[in-house]
């Protein structure tokens, strides 16, 4: 049997054209779709309880995996035969071509190192010439199981297109622990991804613990240790780890020499600093035993001093084992050696780093405005591999950005291993093939409850996050006053704010701007609501992912999914006006100032992706997780009151409360962080005594802000703390939300209740500033009430 696999492989793969044998309407539940499969009959495999998985000695550890990865999928336990093995009998599995007679050196030689032969029967035979190649037929037969709980009948078989394919993790910005790492190596070899390229450094910081560049460290960072145990986990599933130390663009965490471009990169001319950048890659590089690793971009600048200083650095760590790796976003210099280069460019660069001269990886990135169908993109023939770029958003927990990058890893998936059309069905299957084996189970659920206010720049704390970058400007970031998704982009592509808004102050998006978000897609329902003041005509985007999103095209309202609904609205130029969109199951419908003014069938998941670019701004956008009523949605626009005439701010009595109204109560509020989910900061104004607001943890400063709707005489101002307080704090107001006055200040708060009499200001905005926390946690209030004369 297994020489005979072994010669059908080896016509298969050289002869067929990519898809031969697909018959798409018995296309098993397997993603990546198989490159051929022949439909076997009615029955299927299905193990029992003397199941076996029957191997050589040359595959016993393959045997052995996919033998505990079969128990987690099945319950079953399958013992594993190695060596003598006996007759296959129904319910076993087998896997040859590893010791077969002939069949390794046939499957070689047709160039298909990662390829398969699978053919499913009363039991299930896999045959490959190399460990990778049973391991991916062990997902496929995995996947079939976990999909249907059992095998159809038939024929797989099953090779890659492009040898590379890889996710692209940026973890200099934002860290990931190493058990976070460790799960996605799973799930890419669920799918069949095979290389995880790992952007160590950066701006930021080096991620990478080593005494002699302690200084670059400035928060988290990996061990040595800590590498080995990713690079174990990657062994085991055929993932290669390649690392990026970037000494050619993003170094400020390594030297402040700087040069080109307006000093935006290392001034590779210099030898000190050469020798410098030197250092970190002999630090580094033995950590890793990869075939590549990478540099960063070769085409940061074109002085011919930086070049040959780059080249230099290149031809460093080039030996006959290893290849650096070149990023390229517009152009290719004149290069030597061996380098592989990482296009992430536009098609037209494609074209010219494509010259025949180098290994191409051509990537493909999971954020920005793109809104376009990534099933739908079919990838260059040429080419050493692909790339998914995968550092979908500076912030948010790892656990947010894997629910972001889950439907687009496998959508890169189907289009890197193959490249067939678009079959039919593909979510479904995405559906029935489920998680990896191993992966832990502590994914947070996807969440839909942001907040963006574009009140003021927001800078984080801690060692999970670097501050430098936002404090020396190269990130410019939007809280997320409710969720930790906060929006962020680098400085010369963000939105301008705080500019005047509609509600203190608002982002600009004109120029091609916009704001990458951490936050997780949901389905319907869902409702969005915002602020937009239209400045052009121009198609512009509001909320977008790639294959959906909100627009704005010639000035009206848009849904675009699998295809486009305009709502026949066109929002009026240099005005603000409130939208809110409610999607529901069956449709989608808009609402214009309070009121309803469109519906259309279009149903999209929640396009969290990015905000912008749009041709004008944006202020107090906000998701939810659930569909308003119309009831709900006149209030939320009621609100926000109109310049003019003022309307009375809302209010509404409470027991043990003076008699005054409250101006607080019921009104906008922001914060400049939250602990978690429920303790939003506008817990403070809504009356309840059982509800609080909570700061981020261990951080000081810390503030929470009410917009009061209009310039208000302020004589009081009542705090009631939980048992986390600030013991220095200021009572700030502000006529714009964007210059502070102080009002009062408290240097001796012992928290429970601070009511401050005797003030007296006029302002619109007024802001709890915490300077020092009373407790080693944040601040938290139960009640944030404002009183005028």
């Amino acid at each position: 049997m297994a020489a005979a696999l072994a010669v059908v492989l080896v016509v298969a793969t050289a002869a067929a054209p990519a898809g031969a044998g697909i018959r798409e309407d018995a296309l098993p539940a397997v993603v990546p779709a198989p490159a051929g499969w022949a439909d076997g009959g009615e029955r299927s495999f299905r193990p029992g309880r003397d199941s076996r998985v029957l191997a050589g000695e040359e595959s016993k550890e393959e045997a052995e995996r996919l033998a505990a990865d079969l128990h987690e999928v099945t319950g079953l336990p399958v013992p594993v035969v190695v060596g003598g093995a006996p007759e296959p009998a129904a319910g076993d599995v087998v896997l040859t071509g590893l010791d077969g007679a002939g069949s390794a050196e046939g499957l070689e030689s047709a160039g298909v190192p990662e390829g398969y032969l699978m053919e499913v029967g009363a039991h299930v035979e896999i045959a490959a010439s190399t460990p990778a190649g049973l391991f991916y037929g062990g997902r496929t037969l995995l996947q079939l199981l976990r999909a249907g709980g059992g095998a159809p009948y038939g024929t797989v078989e099953d090779r890659p297109e492009a040898g590379s394919r890889m996710v692209v993790l940026d973890v200099q910005g934002g860290f990931w622990p190493v058990a976070r790492i460790e799960d996605l190596v799973r799930r890419m070899s669920w799918l069949k991804l095979n290389t995880l390229y790992l952007r160590l450094s950066g701006d930021a910081a080096l991620r990478l613990r080593d005494p002699a560049f302690a200084e670059a460290v400035p928060g988290l960072g990996y061990t040595r240790s800590d590498i080995e145990a990713v690079r174990a986990t990657a062994r085991r599933h055929h993932v290669t780890v390649v690392p990026e130390i970037d000494v050619l663009g993003d170094t400020a965490a390594l030297t402040p020499s700087r040069r080109c471009a307006a000093e935006h990169v290392p001034d590779l001319a210099d030898p000190e600093v050469r020798r410098r950048l030197t250092a970190v890659l002999d630090a580094f590089t033995g950590w890793f035993d990869a075939p590549l690793v990478g540099l960063g971009r070769i085409d940061a600048c074109d002085e011919p001093e930086w070049l040959e200083g780059a080249a230099e650095l290149a031809a460093h760590v080039e030996t006959p084992d290893r290849r650096p790796v070149l990023r390229v976003r517009d152009r290719l210099p004149a290069l030597d050696g061996r380098p592989v280069i990482l296009n992430e460019g536009s098609p037209e660069t494609g074209a010219i780093v494509r010259n025949g001269q180098h290994d191409v990886i051509d990537a493909f990135p999971a954020v920005g405005s793109h809104a376009g169908d990534l099933l739908a993109w079919t990838p260059e023939v040429e080419g050493f591999g692909r790339a998914l770029i995968a550092d979908t958003a500076v912030f948010g927990d790892p656990g947010a950005a894997e629910a972001v990058l889950a439907g687009l890893r496998a959508e890169f998936a189907e289009r890197a291993w193959s490249r067939l059309p678009a079959a039919e069905g593909f979510a479904d299957r995405v559906r029935a093939v489920g998680d990896a084996p191993g992966v832990s189970r502590e994914e947070p659920a996807a969440r839909a409850e942001h907040r963006y206010t574009f009140d003021a720049p927001h800078v984080p704390e801690g060692d999970t996050h670097v501050p430098a970058a936002w404090r020396d400007g190269l990130l410019v970031t939007a809280a997320d006053g409710t969720g930790g998704a906060h929006a962020t982009a680098a400085a010369d592509g963000a939105p301008r704010f705080p500019v005047p808004g509609r509600v203190g102050g608002a982002a600009r998006f004109g120029g091609g701007r916009w704001f990458a978000l951490g936050a997780a897609s949901k389905s319907p329902p869902w409702t969005v609501s915002m602020w937009v003041r239209s400045e052009d005509r121009a198609r512009g985007v509001l909320l977008g992912r790639l294959d959906r999103a909100i627009v704005v095209d010639g000035g009206e309202v848009a849904v675009s999914g699998a295809r486009e609904f305009s709502f026949g609205h066109r929002l009026p130029l240099n005005r603000w006006t409130h939208l809110v969109l409610v999607a529901e199951p069956r449709g989608t419908t808009l609402y214009v100032n309070g009121r309803r003014t469109g519906r259309v069938p279009e149903v999209i998941d929640l396009p969290t992706g990015s905000m912008g670019p749009f041709g004008g701004a944006l202020d107090e956008v906000v998701m939810s997780g659930r569909a308003l009523t119309p009831a709900q949605v006149a209030a939320v626009y009621a609100a926000v009151p109109d310049p003019v005439p003022d309307r009375p701010a809302v209010s509404g009595p409470e027991p043990g409360r003076p008699a005054a109204s409250d101006l607080a109560r019921g009104r906008p509020v922001t914060a400049s962080g939250v602990e978690a989910g429920g303790l939003g900061p506008e817990k403070a104004v809504d009356g309840d005594p059982k509800t609080r607001w909570a700061s981020a943890l261990k951080v000081d400063p810390q503030w929470i802000r009410v917009d009061l709707g209009a310039p208000r005489d302020i004589t009081r101002v009542v705090l009631r703390w939980e048992r986390a307080y600030g013991s220095r704090y200021r009572i700030e107001g502000s006529a714009d939300g964007v210059s502070w006055t102080r009002i009062h200040e408290v240097a001796d708060g012992n928290g429970g209740v601070d009511d401050l009499k005797g003030l007296s200001a006029t302002v619109r905005y007024i802001r709890v500033y915490g300077m020092k926390r009373g407790t080693k946690w944040g601040y938290s209030l139960k009640d944030l009430a404002v009183y005028g004369g």
